[in-house]
């Protein structure tokens, strides 16, 4: 196969069409008509050699090649959408800035922490905090230009240096109006009648979580699958259902609307501190990198 001539305005079209799911909805998003969006993804499919989309009544839905496609596309569009930034604000104010990507574990604690002591000292930076979908994109983007990562699993890059910083407990959340409340620990059998809220699927605590679960003979049906811990509390509020969660806050300062209650596992979740060696870290990344040392205990 010879080189391939994809063009950014090729790839922009299909993931606005995978977005909106269908050609009309991509030439709203991309300001340009049906036909040039039409063409742009024929002319993608003639490149790459296969069809990206079948029609389901009015709408377009991705084949599956197309959804393993469009994972990479948003990788790499998060990826130029840095760089950008990065270049604007060199070009315009030109003053220190502090990048910070955490899987969403992390998005609303220990990150959040870090990023207020940090500000204290050196109030004049510039934080960008960022969120990936997944352990495997914070990594990626750690890789390519963010200074720090913060995930629940090890990042397998040999260029990127590494600290376990905390490991968190298990804890149940139920509506302050449960059966359970009255329960000093929550047992996995417990639930087994309960409708649960769990993390996404491809989440490495919540695949811990199911394999316990099966243990007890609990088939999670995945009606409600969320991707950050404030999220699930919130749907555990509304009496949606109940959840097993790990996660860096005080069970006696828990939102009112639910209650935490510890739960019986030897499951924890640990949080890993990383960034990459493969550059080095500029004067406000080290500052950032000794309060996270002093407050982790790590070196």
């Amino acid at each position: 196969m010879g080189m391939m001539n994809i063009t950014f305005k090729q790839v922009d079209a299909f993931r606005a069409v995978v977005s909106s799911g269908s050609v009309t909805g991509a030439s709203v998003i991309l300001g340009t008509s049906q036909p040039a969006v039409s063409r742009l993804i024929s002319d993608l499919e003639k490149e790459i050699g296969y069809e990206l989309f079948f029609r389901v009544g009015r709408q377009l839905e991705p084949t599956e090649e197309a959804r393993l496609l469009v994972k990479e596309v948003r990788q790499a569009v998060t990826g130029m959408s840095h760089i950008k930034d990065v270049a604007v604000e060199i070009g315009h104010f030109g003053h220190a800035r502090l990048s910070i990507m955490t899987s969403p574990s992390f998005s609303s604690y220990i990150t959040s922490e870090l990023i207020s002591s940090f500000s204290r000292i050196c109030p004049e930076v510039k934080v960008k905090f960022d969120i990936g979908q997944d352990d495997d994109t914070v990594e990626w983007m750690i890789n390519q230009g963010f200074d720090f990562g913060m995930t629940v699993s090890r990042p397998t890059n040999p260029t990127i240096a590494c600290h376990l910083i905390d490991e968190s407990p298990l804890f149940c959340i139920v509506p302050k109006d449960h059966r359970l409340i009255e329960h000093d620990i929550i047992k996995p059998s417990d639930l087994a009648e309960e409708q649960l809220i769990s993390y996404m699927a491809n989440s490495p605590v919540q695949c811990e979580l199911d394999k316990l679960f099966l243990q007890h003979g609990i088939v999670n049906d995945r009606k409600y699958e969320i991707r950050t811990t404030s999220s699930i509390r919130g749907l555990v509020a509304s009496g949606l259902g109940v959840s097993v969660i790990g996660s860096w806050f005080d069970p006696k300062q828990f939102m009112p609307e639910c209650v935490a209650i510890p739960f019986d596992s030897d499951l924890k979740i640990q949080a890993f501190f990383f960034w990459s060696t493969s550059r080095p870290l500029s004067p406000v990344a080290r500052e950032f990198k000794r309060i996270a040392e002093e407050r982790f205990k790590f070196s």
